[in-house]
């Protein structure tokens, strides 16, 4: 799986008590202690994250009468073009929450993601052009202004 770089703010003691069991090689280097130091934390908050991808906690969407369908992830979730055609099709709106990548092909158009997407949160990455990554903001802040 491809990585992405994050920069960490540390005191000069925390480093260098991570340098030091990088040296007693307990840890093959900063990285593999932060990527380690990560890993503990997502596993203690696990149920937490879990949460987000559920139906149950998005209940009061439905509570709004607002659109039943969503689309939940944690990896990777891709939308493909015969999807979003099916749906403008049956006029049917989605939610859409991912920790991890939404993947949207080249060929989706941002009108047609205005057509099928109710309201999009992602936490990580939007794998598409600018212009669907914008729109697809947008339908995130006229969601949480409402």
């Amino acid at each position: 799986m491809k990585t992405e770089k994050i920069s960490v703010n540390l005191s000069p003691v925390e480093l260098g008590q991570i340098d030091y069991l990088v040296g007693r090689g307990l840890f093959d280097s900063r990285s593999d202690f932060m990527r380690s130091a990560a890993r503990k934390a997502l596993e203690r908050y696990e149920a937490e994250i879990r949460l987000f991808i559920s139906p149950e906690h998005h209940l009061d969407i439905e509570a709004e009468g607002k659109s039943r369908n969503f689309m939940f992830s944690l990896g990777v979730l891709g939308i493909t073009k015969n999807e979003v055609a099916r749906m403008i099709k049956e006029r049917k709106k989605t939610h859409i929450r991912v920790i991890g990548v939404f993947v949207i092909p080249a060929g989706i158009t941002p009108g047609e993601i205005c057509q099928v997407v109710a309201s999009c949160k992602v936490y990580g990455k939007i794998a598409a052009s600018k212009e669907v990554i914008d729109v697809l903001k947008e339908i995130e802040k006229k969601w949480h202004s409402i």
